[in-house]
């Protein structure tokens, strides 16, 4: 996608103002000048948006940190026309607007805008400053346990708000919670989302991650309320862990069936009895053995979180599980 006139594809270099050639090139991509050298950002415009950085990249497009002409700073998912099975994709873009903008909650990612033209499709949201889960563990590689389940908690009331809606996610992982700059989290993403009162999102094949996916939608089923909530603890396995709780990269859909209908191992030597035993029942490959609602599943964690977190102040370590409760109450009263 591009601002430029029909049948333009140069840009001046900003450091010296010689016409680049662009066609081609992506959205915010890095070219060395040939005139002087210096390696230059082209593609900075999108629409009425500048792009300030990319933030992350997925099936329906890149998502850009960028800021409107007013100066309000933004995130922006763009679907560009040209990218590989544009339709299906804007099928996704238009249910993640449709199906986000439904609930209103301080832990579910504000979705701002949809729009579509002859370049392409752009999703406007607010922008988590802080990034995702995933880009977390990856920097940290596994969490502690009051954090990573104070996380999980914060989606957890998220997830209620669009259960209450009748929506399923259908797609929690770690890439889709997403952190502020203080660190308070939130549930992204409802590409992949079905609402129990609107025809559900069509596809051909399995959408959702495998690594978090329940084994009841990997056997056909469109998927629950119980089915996000496994999901769910795979995040939280995740972040405890510092990996997966299966490992699924390159494996058919029957190997993926047959793994999954076995019981997760939980590590017992890194993590608390509770942690462990929560996790084994949101893992559970019977549906039936888990928890039955986001309300039970809440009311199971926070004595976990607040047992661990008696343990921290032993050691003068900050409550993450106060911290959680007092943000929640400043945003009801605001």
């Amino acid at each position: 996608m591009s601002s430029l006139p029909p049948g333009d594809r140069t840009e001046p270099c900003p450091s010296c103002g010689v016409l680049l050639q662009v066609v081609g090139m992506p959205l915010f991509h890095r070219v060395r000048c040939p005139a002087c050298g210096q390696e230059v950002t082209v593609r900075v415009r999108c629409g009425r948006y500048s792009l300030l950085e990319v933030l992350g990249e997925g099936g329906a497009g890149k998502v850009f940190g960028s800021v409107l002409e007013s100066g309000e700073q933004i995130a922006l998912k763009v679907l560009e026309r040209e990218h590989p099975g544009y339709e299906e994709q804007f099928v996704h873009l238009r249910n993640e607007a449709t199906l986000a903008s439904l609930i209103d909650h301080p832990r579910v990612v504000k979705v701002l805008f949809l729009e579509e033209d002859g370049e392409g499709a752009r999703l406007g949201m607010e922008w988590m400053r802080g990034g995702s889960l995933h880009d977390l563990i990856v920097s940290q590689r596994l969490l502690g346990e009051a954090e990573a389940l104070s996380i999980i908690l914060q989606v957890l009331k998220g997830l209620a708000a669009a259960h209450e809606k009748g929506i399923v996610h259908r797609d929690l992982k770690p890439a889709n919670i997403l952190l502020g700059s203080s660190g308070g989290a939130k549930l992204g993403d409802f590409g992949l989302a079905l609402s129990t009162t609107s025809k559900p999102v069509p596809h051909g094949q399995l959408l959702a991650t495998p690594d978090y996916v329940s084994p009841e939608i990997l056997g056909g089923f469109r998927g629950d309320f119980v089915s996000d909530l496994y999901s769910l603890g795979g995040c939280l396995f995740h972040a405890v862990t510092g990996e997966a709780p299966y490992r699924t990269e390159g494996l058919s859909l029957d190997r993926l069936r047959l793994i999954k209908a076995a019981a997760v191992s939980v590590p017992s030597a890194r993590l608390s009895r509770g942690t462990k035993t929560l996790l084994e029942r949101m893992l559970a490959p019977d549906p039936a053995k888990r928890f039955r609602s986001a309300a039970e599943l809440e009311s199971a964690m926070i004595p976990i979180i607040e047992n661990l977190e008696r343990r921290q102040k032993r050691t003068g370590s900050s409550s993450f599980l106060g911290k959680l409760l007092g943000d929640d109450t400043r945003r009801r009263e605001a």
